[in-house]
């Protein structure tokens, strides 16, 4: 694995989480009507969950 392939999958593992976090925080806070201690906390558990899945399709991809 050379560095650019490492810096491609890093980028694209925050990208997961960082768009999880915020769309799931987001609706789960104004449309779902949770409290917003319980929309961070969700939209945090949805962002390990997009990090796990983005190392497993990188992993199945070869690349890991």
């Amino acid at each position: 694995m050379t560095d650019a392939d490492a810096s491609a999958g890093l980028a694209s593992t925050l990208v997961a989480l960082t768009v999880a976090f915020l769309l799931v925080t987001l609706v789960s806070g104004t449309l779902l009507d949770f409290n917003w201690t319980q929309a961070v906390l969700i939209g945090g558990f949805a962002g390990v969950v997009a990090v796990v899945s983005a190392w497993l399709t990188d992993r199945r991809a070869g690349g890991g």
